[in-house]
């Protein structure tokens, strides 16, 4: 099956790292990266009338417009496509795991540092097992 992959991340070296991650672990040979959740939510909005399933890899510690608040815009969106969030953050705080658990939109939760073994839970994740070609 097709599908895109974001990282959303305000740092860009952790967008490069996880980017080069992605490839290297053949989950996708093109991630997107966005250094702001608003460019992100611009961008899904431009894709609205795809079909294609869409992998957001979404730091909830950012400036002004955080994770949370782009977990609370994107079901205010009329996107035609399925949405599936992993979280990956510096948070090791238990009420930040325990909150990202409350959102349907939300896979998976993993704290950095990110590593090739994380691309591994990623692909093992029961909600996106279904996307690869495991």
């Amino acid at each position: 099956m097709k599908y895109d992959i974001l990282i959303v991340d305000d740092e860009d070296i952790i967008i490069k790292l996880v980017r080069h991650l992605l490839v290297k672990s053949g989950l996708h040979q093109d991630p997107k990266g966005f250094l702001s959740g608003q460019d992100a939510l611009s961008f899904l909005s431009d894709q609205k009338d795809s079909k294609e399933p869409q992998i957001i890899l979404l730091d909830i510690n950012m400036p002004e417009f955080d994770g949370w608040d782009f977990l609370e815009t994107i079901p205010t969106m009329d996107l035609k496509f399925p949405i599936y969030v992993v979280i990956i953050t510096s948070s090791i705080n238990k009420s930040d795991r325990l909150k990202a658990s409350q959102y349907d939109l939300v896979a998976g939760y993993i704290e950095k540092p990110v590593s090739m073994k994380n691309m591994e839970e990623i692909k093992a994740l029961d909600r996106l097992a279904s996307l690869f070609d495991v």
